[in-house]
This record gives C-alpha cells, sequence and structure tokens, in this order.
C-alpha cells in the first residue's frame, strides 16, 4: 500500500471531524496555545494576605452602624454649628440672668412668666414679623421692668405711713432731707426757733407735746442763724407737703385766740386753721 492510500485511510478513519487542513488547524493550535498563556498570566490570583484583608473588611463591614444624630456631640460642620450656637445661647442666658439680677428681678419667675404668656393663646398679634428673640427679651424685659417700679412706687405710698412721734433737730442737709425724702403726702412742720428765746423755749414744748399725738406728721427744729430767714422772726412755723410750703405761722402769740395761753391745745387749734392736721 502507498503512503498515499494509508494517509486517505487515516483521514477517514479518524473519529473527529476535520473541518480544516492540517497545516491550518496546526497554526491555529499554536493561536490557542498563546492566547491560553496570556490569560493565565492575566489571571488575578488571590493570595493569603489578600485573603485575610478581604475576610477582615468583611467582618468589619458587617459591624457598622449609623452613629445618632446628636449634633451638639458630634463633629463635621453641622455639630461645629451646632455647638457654637449653643454656645451663644449659654452667654445670652447668662447676660439676662446678670440683667435681672443687677435691675433686682427674679430671672427664674421672669423665664417662667414669659413661658406661660407664649403658652396662652395670643388676643392680638403683638410682635412684629422682623422683632428676633433678643427684642422680644428686651420689650419682655422693659415691661417687667415698669411692673416692678410700678410696685415700688405703691409701697411706697402705701397707707402704712412712717410713725414719727417727737421734735427732732437738724442742721440744713438735714433739713433738706426732712421735706424731700418723704412721701408726697407727708406733711412736714418745721419750727424756726431761737435757744435764748423764752417764746421759743414754749413753742418747742407744746410741739413736743403735739408731735407724740400726731405721730404720722414730721416735725423737726432748725436753729434761725442756720435757716437765714430775712423775713422770718423766731419762733416760727413752716409746714411743708411734697416738698412745697404751703403754711407760715409768724407771730405766733399774736394769732392764739383771744385770752389764751400758748399751751399745746391752744397751738395744736392754730396749726388747724392752717390746715396742717
Amino acid at each position: 500500500m502507498s503512503s498515499a492510500q494509508d494517509e486517505v485511510d487515516r483521514l477517514f478513519n479518524q473519529k473527529e471531524k476535520v473541518t480544516s487542513h492540517p497545516e491550518d488547524r496546526h497554526a491555529s493550535d499554536n493561536d490557542s496555545i498563546l492566547t491560553r498563556s496570556d490569560d493565565e498570566s492575566q489571571t488575578y490570583v488571590h493570595s493569603d494576605t489578600e485573603a485575610d484583608t478581604t475576610y477582615n473588611m468583611i467582618s468589619k463591614g458587617s459591624g457598622y452602624h449609623i452613629p445618632s444624630t446628636v449634633y451638639d456631640a458630634n463633629t463635621g460642620p453641622k455639630g461645629v454649628i451646632a455647638d457654637a450656637q449653643a454656645f451663644e445661647r449659654a452667654k445670652k442666658r447668662s447676660f439676662r440672668r446678670t440683667l435681672m439680677s443687677v435691675t433686682g428681678l427674679d430671672y427664674t419667675t421672669f423665664s417662667n412668666s414669659v413661658k406661660e404668656e407664649n403658652t396662652q393663646p395670643p388676643k392680638e398679634l403683638s410682635q412684629s414679623p422682623e422683632e428676633n428673640d433678643d427684642d422680644l427679651f428686651m420689650r419682655k424685659w422693659r415691661e417687667a421692668r415698669m411692673q416692678e417700679l410700678q410696685r415700688k412706687t405703691k409701697r411706697r405710698v402705701s397707707p402704712n405711713k412712717r410713725r414719727y412721734g417727737s421734735v427732732e433737730a437738724v442742721n440744713a442737709d438735714g433739713y433738706l432731707d426732712a421735706i424731700e425724702k418723704v412721701t408726697p403726702d407727708t406733711v412736714v412742720v418745721v419750727c424756726i426757733y431761737d435757744p435764748d428765746s423764752s417764746e421759743s423755749s414754749i413753742v418747742e414744748d407744746c410741739l413736743n407735746t403735739i408731735a407724740r399725738k400726731q405721730v404720722t406728721t414730721r416735725f423737726i427744729k432748725l436753729h434761725y442763724e442756720i435757716a437765714d430767714m430775712d423775713h422770718v422772726t423766731a419762733p416760727a412755723l413752716l409746714a411743708y407737703k411734697g416738698g412745697e410750703v404751703f403754711a407760715t405761722i409768724v407771730d405766733i402769740f399774736s394769732q392764739l385766740p383771744s385770752g389764751r395761753d400758748c399751751s399745746a391745745a391752744s397751738l395744736g387749734d392754730l396749726l388747724m386753721q392752717y390746715r396742717v392736721f
């Protein structure tokens, strides 16, 4: 059998179907080998170290949770802004407490009154849209301060007047304080006296008796040299109310009712004629 016949038999007897020429198939096999080598060189191979790192990353990721959003305790832009705002609010509260204490107001009572007013349904819209918290606080503070001053004024003019009951010797400053630093409805009787005058001594003794009875009227005596009043001769009586003189009594003995001596009763009647009591 010739070699040509052998090749024909081999081609027909092989099981796999040949679709190309043997030389072309050989070239194709070489290309496949080269391609497979390139693929193997580009294949990513995991090392043990990488496997451990991947495991750790997966383990850490599985335990991750979203932190609670509390801006006052968190960092970052929002946390910084919130902390700054909280600091400013604290400074304002401290300033307001200081302002309350200096003016004699109770910050806690003031704050509670403001809160109660805010919780009540408003009768009318009194706050303008442009009024911020500071403006609102200052407006409330002014109202509270005005109420406090009104209460103090009422206490000063309360029916419970100060009680005196004696005749007090004063100097120039004491004279001014006596007629100015009293309630507006307090009557102050000033006796201009001369220690060398007997008539002045009698008037002073009578005034001591009257002062013990008219305890809500203040009685003082001022030396005539300190008074330095040209038109007033001791003994003389001046009556003040609200810082203004409303009665001037000179020549006391000549003004007493006819036939009456100077006594606490007769001098008291004379003061009543001048509407001192």
